[in-house]
């Protein structure tokens, strides 16, 4: 991981490259994350970000496609949309590029981004929140508990993802901090006042939504050094396979027997990462739930770009 911070007119830009998953989810500040990545290859992860008094802004750029889970500071808003023009999903439903994503803090969400992946995000502290929310007194206090705000023009969104671009750079910054926040208040005002919250979603897609939460408890309960059938996650949420399969299918975008593989391939990524981990390589595929160490070698090597052996030589030359 490699951070470069520089001075400009009393602001300050950060540049944080990451080869990790694991360690792009801890890069952005006041952030609780976790990530998986999904699709194969080595990953690379750019985050450059400005922490102002009362907004932090940035742009993350990730190569793999990625599982977020994510939640930010109690009393906070974020809101994010795409770079590049390209789709993602948060909490399983999927938006459209021009859409604003948005959550308020202390709410668990997740985001299941595509390969080569760019997303500008805003957190905006809960004086800026408080002061709009007082300019618009119709507005209760839940007014942002949604998964996006729809309303914007698209002209709008472009002119200010090419100012966030702008700023953004090392070169970018010609005005001092207290215009740039000035400007960038401004225009992040205006936007929550022309957005809509979104409407409220489909029976069929709300049924969706509680059968993957039920899924993934159990798969957090479930024993991982047992491999799991299809089967038997069906019997444990009371649905059929055709159900399943669907629902895998119109939430995640892959099947469940894939997921549940690499859900696994990154939890042995992460205890391979950690200090304390006097076992084997070996012992630890075991303890997940896979057998046949030559398959599990080359699942994990397809997945992260690098084999199980690599992994820890490189976590321990940097300890």
């Amino acid at each position: 991981m490699e951070k470069a911070c520089l001075h400009d007119n009393e602001s300050l830009l950060c540049t944080i490259h990451s080869n990790d998953a694991n360690h792009q989810a801890e890069n952005l500040i006041n952030w609780q994350q976790q990530f998986d990545q999904l699709s194969r290859g080595r990953f690379v992860g750019l985050i450059n970000e400005i922490h102002f008094p009362n907004i932090h802004v940035f742009r993350e750029d990730t190569s793999q496609q990625l599982r977020q889970q994510c939640q930010i500071e109690e009393g906070s808003l974020w809101l994010g949309f795409s770079a590049d023009n390209k789709n993602c999903r948060i909490n399983n439903q999927a938006t459209r590029s021009e859409q604003f994503l948005c959550r308020p803090g202390g709410h668990d969400f997740e985001l299941l981004t595509p390969e080569n992946f760019s997303i500008f995000g805003l957190v905006l502290h809960r004086s800026w929140l408080n002061q709009w929310l007082e300019q618009n007194d119709e507005l209760a206090d839940n007014a942002f508990d949604c998964l996006y705000l729809d309303g914007i023009a698209p002209q709008l969104i472009f002119s200010f993802r090419r100012y966030l671009s702008l700023l953004l750079q090392a070169d970018g910054q010609r005005w001092s901090s207290l215009t740039q926040q000035l400007i960038l208040k401004d225009a992040v005002f205006e936007l929550l006042s022309l957005a809509q919250n979104a409407p409220v979603a489909a029976m069929a897609f709300a049924q969706r939504q509680r059968l993957m939460q039920r899924v993934k408890s159990y798969l957090h309960e479930a024993d991982l050094s047992v491999p799991l059938t299809i089967d038997e996650i069906c019997a444990a949420v009371h649905v059929s396979r055709r159900t399943l399969q669907y629902a895998f299918s119109e939430c995640l975008g892959m099947s469940p027997k894939h997921y549940i593989k690499v859900i696994r391939l990154n939890q042995i990524r992460r205890a391979l990462l950690q200090s304390e981990q006097q076992q084997t390589i070996a012992e630890v595929a075991f303890e997940h739930g896979f057998f046949h160490l030559g398959q599990f070698g080359q699942d994990y090597k397809n997945l992260f770009g690098e084999n199980p052996q690599q992994t820890r030589h490189r976590y321990l030359s940097h300890s």
